[in-house]
């Protein structure tokens, strides 16, 4: 899995104006900054829990951009889409077997950035960070 792109939108946090792609960012390096362990807890966390992390309000959001036309099929937003149906498999193989398939550190942060920045990069704006943050 890949780190998400950059992003260009502008999002409303803690009462402050930013720009979504430098706020992502600041997201990502947080992220970064958390140790295996840590990555590896919030990840269950949100995988097996879906703990601060609403799977069926994001993938209603993602279905209400698709039907209004907003979400297409194209390079950058069919790679949303992808990403989310990988990140959707990866949470059944979680379910079904109880726990993760071992894949290495690295690929636990990605899922874990993607999972955070993916309801941005779809445009789901406030409603994609209240479904989708936890800090």
């Amino acid at each position: 899995m890949s780190t998400p792109q950059p992003l260009t939108s502008v999002v409303r946090h803690n009462g402050f104006h930013c720009d979504l792609e430098l706020w992502a960012k600041r997201k990502v390096q947080e992220m970064e900054n958390l140790s295996e362990q840590q990555v590896f807890v919030e990840l269950q966390d949100i995988m097996m829990e879906g703990h601060n992390y609403s799977w069926h309000c994001i993938n209603t959001l993602l279905q209400a951009r698709l039907d209004e036309g907003s979400l297409e099929f194209s390079d950058g937003d069919g790679e949303v889409l992808l990403e989310w149906n990988n990140l959707c498999d990866i949470k059944r193989r979680w379910e079904k077997k109880g726990y993760p398939a071992a894949e290495s550190a690295e690929f636990d942060l990605n899922c874990l950035i993607n999972l955070k920045i993916l309801p941005f990069k779809a445009g789901l704006g406030s409603e994609g960070k209240l479904a989708s943050w936890s800090y």
